[in-house]
């Protein structure tokens, strides 16, 4: 049997290639075993025997099928990705193709199609709950040493999709973070085109950004609105909103001329982004809504649910609240009601999530913290919504020892520190190894 190998794996940097390759080995497909959903609006199933990942996703009134379902990396669907590179078990070799990706476990199964196993699996008529261990993606036929869950409903026109990964590893190695499918979507061939808004000024009604770009490699872009959908040619699809990530990857496989279908090789392919440390123990979840519908929909829906955002504030009490950590370590998780971190090296890298904010909205930066070392150097930087402008940042002194207590930085006036933003980085600069700092919060103000 030959398959082409899905292009869920698209998170490398471009080194892959869309290969045949035999499956010999491999598991035959097996018969679906769904659970559905529906109200007035639209209908939404999800197969058990593909780990209870979104097979299917239709608008009544519209009756095509959005969901690829070409191999076991399409479909929609929890992905999530750590350390080691390459990720070895019980003796078996990741696929060389997918050797690069390291630790990998899927919902609906691995790359050979052998399916993730369902543990357990509820459905009241309005809610979805599904249970399961994942299949290691590059490996065949291993278990991913973890649990997933996810739970889905209806709202109208939306589908409610929450999702839980539930670490149990053995190697409790902190590995450097890595980029997180929150989820992965892929749809039919026939919705292929990206379509977002990218510019610095969300919700006021600006121009959209539209791309049709065959891959891999997968292009990145921002969603200042933190939402994108995959449309047809009259600008009907499915739109995916993400509340924590404004970082997206997307993509398209053209396939074979004409075959548009839901078992096809065509796909489109969207997924928001968030870049995390999956830790040995961590429990990690996100949600998103799914929203079949014409863009001027999608985009008045994500409006009304984005009325009212604050500007970004984390507090870091059981976990880092999406910021990673380069040049140190930490407690681990969950936190002890803060973050302690003491520095491996000169520089402590603190980076917080892909966000939006405009820098005339938060001119002052609020951070509660003690600093236990020699000297307090702060470098905050900041970067734009545009990936091609450099970073900017300023230099700060902090004072060291006492107590813990917030203290204000003022950005508005800095050079650089102007129009849309969208990542916000804290630097603890000459700083000797061993030395540490407490973190409580990081918040932007007026």
């Amino acid at each position: 049997m030959k398959c082409l190998l899905s292009l869920h794996r698209g998170l490398l940097a471009g080194t892959l290639l869309f290969l045949s390759v035999s499956l010999a080995q491999g598991a035959q497909r097996q018969e679906p075993e769904m659970s559905w959903l529906q109200n007035d609006r639209i209908r939404v199933g999800v197969d058990l025997k593909m780990g209870g990942s979104i097979t299917s996703l239709c608008d009544l009134k519209d009756g095509r099928e959005l969901i690829n379902n070409f191999d076991h990396g399409r479909q929609v669907q929890m992905s999530f990705y750590s350390g080691p590179v390459p990720f070895l078990s019980k003796g078996k070799q990741p696929h060389p193709a997918w050797r690069a990706l390291g630790w990998n476990p899927v919902q609906s199964g691995d790359w050979a199609g052998h399916p993730s196993r369902v543990l357990e699996h509820r459905n009241t008529g309005k809610e979805i709950y599904t249970r399961l261990v994942p299949m290691q993606w590059p490996l065949p036929e291993v278990e991913g040493d973890c649990q997933m869950e996810s739970w889905i409903w209806l709202e109208e026109q939306a589908v409610h999709l929450r999702c839980r990964l539930k670490n149990a590893r053995e190697d409790k190695t902190f590995y450097p973070a890595k980029h997180q499918e929150l989820p992965a979507v892929y749809t039919t061939g026939e919705f292929n085109r990206v379509v977002t808004y990218s510019g610095d000024r969300p919700f006021t009604n600006g121009a959209l950004n539209e791309w049709l770009d065959p891959g891999p490699p997968w292009k990145t872009f921002c969603a200042s609105e933190r939402w994108a959908a995959l449309v047809d040619s009259k600008g009907w699809g499915l739109g995916v909103w993400q509340p924590a990530s404004t970082y997206w990857k997307q993509g398209e496989v053209p396939g074979s001329a004409g075959a548009k279908g839901t078992r096809d090789d065509a796909t489109g392919y969207l997924a928001p982004v968030g870049l995390e440390h999956l830790d040995h123990n961590a429990s990690y979840e996100y949600e998103c809504r799914l929203v079949p519908g014409a863009v001027n929909e999608i985009r008045a829906l994500v409006a009304s649910w984005e009325r009212g955002r604050e500007l970004p504030c984390y507090r870091f009490e059981s976990n880092r609240s999406g910021w990673t950590i380069r040049g140190a370590t930490d407690t681990g998780l969950p936190l002890p009601g803060i973050w302690k971190v003491q520095s491996q090296s000169t520089v402590v890298y603190l980076e917080g999530p892909a966000t939006f904010w405009r820098a005339e909205t938060a001119g002052s930066l609020k951070v509660s913290l003690l600093l236990k070392a020699q000297a307090g150097r702060l470098r905050v930087a900041w970067k734009t919504i545009r990936a091609e402008d450099p970073e900017g940042s300023a230099v700060f002194e902090v004072p060291v020892g006492g107590s813990r207590k917030e203290h204000s930085f003022n950005l508005k006036d800095q050079p650089g520190y102007k129009g849309g933003l969208q990542r916000l980085m804290l630097r603890f600069e000459s700083l000797k190894p061993g030395e540490s700092l407490e973190i409580e919060s990081v918040r932007l103000a007026p």
